[in-house]
């Protein structure tokens, strides 16, 4: 086995600065030359639902904008794809400069993965984090037979392995956007990859787009993603005339405390698009927040639904919830069979769903409105059954 040197808690190492907000020096000279030639007639397809990213095409140079989901007008990192050879050797020392398209890099996030796994460059990825809660089965097959690495897991980060193996770029998620990766002041470039903070199911989605133009097939994303977004839509426009919305809550109790997610959330937004009442709505907040359990139990105690994405070691069953606490038995939606459950693992949830919103959606409508859906199989979300 390589022996793992210069192992650093990861914990520890997101407290180092990367990036904040855009340096505010000089003009890069690549600037000058895209604002010489100026901005194409004819632009990279729009982005309509993501607020995390822009693209800008300048002849023969793509211009990637990465910008904080929550705040966009905040700019955290801006990019040139360059593909052509000339152009390559004129800008060679700018330090924003990509060479595309990309042969050899690295992905930290099962998001990412899925992806750029859809757009059909499995075969340039070599390494990955967190390798155990990789699904994906040719994905695993390179794992064990070493032509993929793990570069962090278990809450380590294999510091000279990634350095010895030498990726292009590494694709990471910053989950504090001014923070650091550990791998900033290596010749490393880490590009962030802001997706899960995305709260549109369609904008979630629509980060395929910004895989794309690091390996020139932005046409091939834009027509997948079209087809994500009509298929969302019409599933949408099923519940646009329902009388009736069911109520739902969300997630379980845990360390004391019940976090609830934000009623502009990602989920929530599903939950609204699929014909729910989601019980906290009228919140403001995307993130979820936490919660006694008191206050919970007496605003969902008698909601119709209840949503649970099991961790990896759940199981589904109403004995099973009703062992991990007392206390989730006295909910209507436990006594009445009506939890909504996910099994993250054997759906590869995490991995795949954020590419697939349109069946979340599906789903979500066919646990609360079934006589919209006749017939309909679920991929993720199923009304938990009860066994007899």
């Amino acid at each position: 086995m390589t022996k793992k040197t210069g192992v650093f808690s990861l914990a520890a190492l997101l407290a180092i600065l990367m990036f904040s907000c855009e340096d505010s020096g000089r003009e890069p000279d690549i600037q000058s030359y895209c604002n010489k030639i100026g901005l194409d007639a004819e632009q990279p397809a729009s982005v309509k639902y993501a607020k995390g990213f822009s693209i800008l095409k300048y002849g023969e140079i793509t211009k990637v904008i990465i910008k904080n989901p929550s705040m966009p007008k905040q700019i955290l990192s801006t990019y040139y794809l360059v593909g052509d050879r000339k152009l390559k050797d004129e800008f060679a020392n700018e330090k924003k400069l990509i060479k595309v398209p990309l042969e050899k890099f690295a992905v930290f996030s099962q998001t990412q993965l899925s992806s750029l796994i859809k757009m059909g460059q499995a075969q340039k990825i070599v390494g990955v984090s967190e390798a155990r809660y990789i699904t994906d089965s040719a994905i695993r097959k390179k794992i064990t037979d070493g032509s993929i690495v793990e570069l962090a897991g278990n809450g380590e980060f294999y510091v000279e392995t990634a350095l010895r193996l030498k990726p292009e770029l590494i694709f990471y998620s910053p989950y504090k956007t001014n923070e650091s990766h550990p791998l900033a002041t290596s010749n490393i470039l880490m590009v962030p990859y802001l997706d899960f903070m995305e709260t549109s199911p369609l904008g979630r989605a629509e980060w395929i787009k910004f895989s794309a133009v690091f390996f020139g097939g932005a046409d091939y994303a834009d027509s997948v993603f079209r087809e994500i977004e009509s298929s969302y839509n019409s599933y949408k426009n099923l519940v646009k005339d329902i009388s009736y919305k069911p109520s739902v809550f969300s997630d379980k109790y845990f360390a004391g405390q019940w976090y609830v997610p934000g009623g502009k959330s990602y989920i929530a937004r599903l939950f609204d698009d699929a014909g729910s009442d989601y019980l906290w709505k009228s919140d403001s907040g995307v993130a979820s927040f936490p919660l006694d359990y008191e206050v919970v139990f007496k605003k969902a105690a008698h909601a119709d639904f209840w949503r649970i994405v099991g961790s990896y070691n759940d199981e589904a069953s109403y004995d099973f919830i009703g062992s991990q606490n007392e206390l989730y038995t006295h909910f209507d939606a436990f006594k009445n069979k009506h939890i909504i459950w996910c099994d993250a693992k054997n759906t590869s949830y995490f991995e795949k769903s954020p590419l697939e919103p349109q069946i979340l959606l599906a789903d979500l409508i066919y646990c609360f409105h079934p006589e919209l859906l006749p017939g309909y199989k679920p991929v993720y979300y199923k009304v938990l059954v009860a066994r007899h």
